[in-house]
């Protein structure tokens, strides 16, 4: 009994490892899916790997930079076929091609190459190539682009550095970016937002750096998008090996001074600076230094005019310009400069970075850092005050900064002198030396931004019906203030059409896309306000077009889709994985009045109105008529925020899809003539 039990009992368990190597041998075989992987197979393209290959060497006075790129993009789809199978190159890199080659390797095993001769035409060798965009052949579902070519630049010692992340718009299973160079350089790097370290090679003859990354999912980037504030980039520089790392005090004493400090090498003219004060100031040379800041700088705003740097100018004196009554963006930088100095009102150098370029980095001062370098300085009152100097046919107000950098962390940086001022330290003279300050205070600001009650868009239009005529005319008012003042000043000067109003109105138009409804036929006024947040007011007549249309004697059909015309954020992307970085919060208001000789009644009017939130917008729109022969109609489009979260997009487009609701109605206008 006991030995049949242990025979049916070993049977048993050779029967259940048997089983159990079975099943062990089966699930070894079963695959895992990858996620990523999957993700590359459901895409329209992705790439196997894109590579790009940077050298670093020394060219007489110069150096000279090889850039390698290398890439295998998979073609999944027929879409993938229409969007990516092209040979996609700037102007320059076209210009300082030194190799290509593009195949397309056939998912039959085939090979084609594409004749590089058919995209590189030209009628003559000084005929410079514009950017290229050239369809690839033979490409279809299935098939892999090899894509393979060399291009050289010339840079200045200041230009050897680089932001690299190695995001594309299509998914990529490996992505690497390498540095190489000479032992007469050294490179120094910071990774920000996890960037993973890098593979270093160092030795007597070179250093080799390789920045990789794997798996990384494709990104579709726009304009109002920050990559640097949420995914993973790297900074990097080469210097000589001897260099230390730079300082606050270097930065002022060296590209500070170098933007500001007066030349005193235009003896001719240098003393005009002097009569030209005497003669702004008049009698208030006896008031209070800020007051007169306040008279120099609008005589500047109102009689001058900004034009590019011309190099012939660069050693110009203040007093030059002056005369000449133009600015430059270099030589406004001087001028102020030594307006402060002379008026001894102490003043800080401020640099900052446009806010969808990343955070500045306070503890590394990294070449290129600072897009923007202007003054502040402390008012009668102790409020700080910004002075920006004018950009090409731009004049800025007193505490007016580009929109670029609001709400953004910049650096105050205030020199300090262990004796009293020289002249070397206030012009540049003859040795051409810049000064050089003993030490300096350093402090992190935020900037000034300002919300949608102040950045904002007002339309008022009182319009009134001729029934015989069959025409509409009306009174206009058109406000901006904040943010918009700024960038739609700064653009109608760009265009140089806003000298006189009725330009100013036609660039409005054209800025905005709009067509003739609302055709300007006299401006009777316009006003701009010097203060914060800078208003400019507009007041003009007209008449209306395309929106008010008779459809018989009795009947008027009022089209809103042409009267409204908002400021809207795009929604177009379905899943962006990118979130929106507003310079400002704003609204955007349209009341418009329309008034009859008679009674009226207003069909489709009921149920009109909409009132909609979300967490970061609104949107109101409100029909109304009033007394017995004017109907009103109001729409008001607003932001609230300068940060639209990535998982708020799906109420961007909620929002906006109220706007287009409301565009959509159509009033017919019943008219109760006797």
């Amino acid at each position: 009994m006991n030995q049949l039990f242990s025979k049916n009992t070993m049977a048993s368990l050779i029967v259940i490892c048997l089983s159990l190597l079975f099943y062990s041998l089966k699930s070894s075989e079963v695959k895992i899916e990858d996620p990523f992987l999957t993700l590359c197979e459901n895409s329209d393209a992705y790439y196997l790997h894109s590579y790009t290959d940077v050298t670093y060497s020394k060219s007489w006075s110069r150096y000279k930079m090889y850039i390698s790129v290398n890439s295998k993009l998979v073609v999944n789809t027929t879409k993938g076929v229409e969007d990516y199978a092209f040979l996609n190159l700037s102007e320059y890199v076209s210009n300082h091609l030194k190799k290509i080659k593009i195949k397309t390797l056939k998912a039959n095993g085939s090979v084609v190459e594409l004749d590089s001769s058919l995209v590189f035409k030209r009628s003559s060798k000084r005929e410079k190539f514009g950017v290229i965009n050239y369809p690839i052949p033979a490409v279809e579902p299935g098939d892999t682009i090899e894509t393979n070519y060399v291009y050289t630049k010339y840079l200045q010692e200041s230009e050897l550095m680089g932001y690299v992340d190695l995001y594309s718009d299509l998914p990529s299973i490996n992505s690497q970016y390498t540095v190489k160079t000479g032992k007469d350089l050294i490179v120094r790097y910071k990774p920000y937002n996890n960037f993973p370290e890098p593979a270093v090679v160092a030795n007597d003859s070179m250093i080799y750096l390789q920045f990789s990354m794997d798996k990384l999912k494709g990104i579709v980037k726009n304009d109002l998008n920050c990559l640097p504030c949420e995914k993973p980039y790297l900074y990097y520089a080469l210097e000589n090996s001897d260099s230390e790392l730079k300082t606050w005090k270097d930065v002022y004493n060296i590209e500070f001074n170098f933007l500001t400090q007066p030349m005193s090498l235009d003896y001719e003219r240098s003393s005009y600076y002097k009569r030209w004060k005497r003669r702004v100031l008049g009698t208030a040379k006896d008031s209070s230094k800020f007051y007169q800041l306040k008279l120099l700088h609008n005589e500047v705003l109102t009689n001058f005019k900004m034009q590019q740097v011309k190099e012939s100018e660069l050693i110009k004196s203040t007093g030059y310009f002056l005369k000449e009554q133009r600015f430059d963006p270099l030589s406004i930088r001087r001028f102020y400069r030594q307006i402060l100095e002379d008026l001894e009102i102490d003043y800080w150098a401020v640099f900052g970075r446009e806010k969808r370029l990343g955070p500045i980095d306070m503890h590394l001062i990294r070449k290129g850092e600072f897009g923007h370098i202007f003054f502040a300085y402390e008012n009668e009152k102790g409020h700080l005050n910004f002075l920006y100097p004018h950009e090409d046919f731009f004049m800025y107000q007193v505490d007016e900064i580009p929109t670029q950098l609001y709400d953004t962390e910049a650096v105050l940086v205030k020199p300090y002198f262990n004796e009293k001022k020289k002249r070397k330290d206030k012009f540049i003279d003859r040795d051409l030396e810049l000064a050089e300050v003993d030490s300096v205070a350093v402090e992190v600001i935020n900037l000034p931004g300002m919300n949608y009650n102040h950045n904002y868009i007002n339309q008022s239009i009182y319009s009134k019906v001729d029934i015989k005529k069959k025409t509409t005319i009306f009174k206009y008012r058109f406000k901006v203030s904040g943010g918009m003042s700024t960038e739609l000043r700064s653009f109608f000067n760009m265009l140089n059409e806003n000298e006189e109003a009725s330009n100013y109105y036609d660039s409005l138009i054209e800025f905005e896309g709009d067509d003739n409804t609302i055709q300007i036929d006299t401006v009777t006024s316009r006003i701009l306000s010097n203060d914060r947040p800078f208003s400019y007011t507009l007041s003009a007549e007209g008449t209306l077009n395309n929106a008010v249309t008779f459809l018989n004697d009795s009947l008027v059909s009022v089209s809103i889709d042409k009267l409204i015309q908002h400021r809207e954020l795009e929604s177009s992307s379905d899943n962006s994985k990118l979130s929106y970085y507003l310079d400002y919060s704003y609204s955007d208001i349209l009341t418009f009045n329309l008034e009859f000789p008679c009674a009226i009644e207003v069909l489709g009017i009921e149920d009109s109105n909409v009132d909609f939130e979300s967490g970061f917008g609104e949107y109101a729109f409100k029909l109304k008529k009033n007394h017995d022969n004017q109907l009103n109609i109001q729409s008001h489009y607003r932001v609230l925020n300068n940060l639209i979260p990535k998982e708020q997009f799906e109420d961007l487009k909620t929002l906006n899809e109220q706007v287009k609701n409301a565009k959509n109605k159509r009033l017919i206008v019943k008219l109760k003539t006797k």
